[in-house]
């Protein structure tokens, strides 16, 4: 009988979460095994919950942390020193032996994927990538300036193993590495079955606390960045009322800053947002982010269109988003195919408070203290320059990146 088998290599929540998505989707009729690593933190919890959906064939565990911490950023003789001997490296960190697999999918170009590509490097066996967000859209992992690893003889062997991407929006994609992009299917809110396996593998439970304005933190200070991020959550906060206001925490940061600060209420839910996004009740709520592209999900895998607040220009400290060519061209594309009629990118503190303004007054009535600039008679409100502008159908016109 022809090999079916497909094994899907898992490092972060957001990949669990479409890993399972693909399972039930253009993996139907596969014979699928999962390989969560220790990349994903806590990952081991989760195993017991996916063995019991008998979505995969086996469900294994991979101690891969190490490895790559300690090759991502070699070169020379350590490079060449990580590849010898694959077979014995991965019986160490490996809860059980792979099996011969016709595809393989995963969704970072690590050491360790490097390594797996050697390993089936002489067999039938494709490698397919799939979305791990923005960075699936914009990065070419495999330039050979980017890395030492992408110029070692080894390390490059993933170039002829893989040939395409998987993406929720294909016609967003920006890179130039040739892979070809190819569709996955959206997620359909009102799959209720799909939900159900989502809140059972993620144990999901609605956050106890809620709030109309959600702020998603990022990861600065994990990274060891010195920002104004805090300083934005202040001006937003003052301008929609703390009870209006929350932050959801970045899983990374060390300390949950924001809420030590008074800035916030305690957020307790550490379920991944998408399934925040696939439960809650999203009519009434506003997102503000510095630039997270958990912020866009909404649009890109659930069709949802939030009303939705980019700060990244506001923002002090380096951001992808404002240094790189390619993923300003990311953002104008997004901006011009996907955003949906309530997307804002504020250029001054001044629209930001305005823009909140008009926010609160769409979901609280003025009596308590908003505008509600969306009763205005025919009028228009501009901000500075003019480059914030409201008409009767509020909200209709946004400021474009790079004009």
């Amino acid at each position: 009988m022809l090999n079916n088998r497909v094994l899907i290599v898992v490092n972060s929540v957001y990949q669990l979460f479409t890993a399972v998505h693909i399972r039930r989707t253009i993996l139907e009729d596969r014979d699928v095994d999962l390989l969560l690593t220790d990349v994903l933190p806590q990952g081991e919890n989760y195993l017991p919950r996916l063995e019991d959906t008998g979505l995969f064939e086996r469900v294994l565990f991979a101690r891969t942390r190490e490895l790559n911490q300690t090759y991502a950023g070699a070169s020379g003789e350590k490079l060449s020193e990580g590849f010898r001997d694959i077979p014995k490296r991965f019986r160490w960190i490996l809860s059980d032996e792979l099996t011969y697999y016709v595809e393989i999918y995963f969704s970072n170009f690590d050491p360790f994927l490097r390594m797996l590509a050697c390993q089936y490097y002489t067999l039938p066996c494709e490698f397919v990538c799939y979305e791990d967000g923005f960075s699936s859209y914009v990065i070419d992992y495999l330039r050979e300036d980017r890395a030492a690893i992408n110029r070692h003889p080894e390390g490059q062997k993933i170039r002829d193993k893989v040939e395409s991407v998987f993406l929720y929006e294909p016609r967003l994609a920006v890179r130039e590495d040739g892979l070809v992009n190819r569709r996955l299917p959206k997620i359909k809110r009102e799959d209720q079955e799909l939900r159900t396996l989502f809140n059972y593998i993620f144990d999901y439970q609605s956050p106890e606390e809620d709030a109309d304005f959600l702020f998603l933190e990022q990861s600065f200070r994990a990274e060891g960045l010195e920002t104004n991020d805090v300083e934005l959550m202040e001006l937003c906060q003052e301008t929609v009322g703390a009870g209006r206001f929350v932050v959801k925490p970045h899983p990374r940061n060390p300390e949950n800053i924001p809420f030590q600060l008074g800035l916030t209420r305690k957020y307790s839910n550490s379920a991944p947002w998408e399934l925040y996004l696939l439960n809650e009740d999203m009519r009434d709520k506003t997102i503000l982010t510095v630039c997270s592209n958990a912020a866009l999900t909404g649009r890109i895998v659930f069709q949802m269109d939030i009303p939705t607040v980019m700060l990244y220009p506001l923002f002090e400290g380096k951001v992808l988003w404002k240094e790189d060519a390619l993923l300003r061209r990311y953002l104008r594309k997004f901006q011009r195919q996907f955003a949906g009629e309530h997307y804002y990118v504020p250029q001054t503190a001044y629209e930001l408070k305005h823009i909140l303004t008009y926010l609160g007054g769409r979901h609280e009535q003025s009596s308590k203290g908003f505008c509600d600039y969306s009763s205005v008679p025919g009028g228009e409100l501009s901000g500075a320059g003019g480059g914030f502008r409201f008409g009767t159908n509020a909200g209709r016109e946004r400021n474009y990146i790079g004009g």
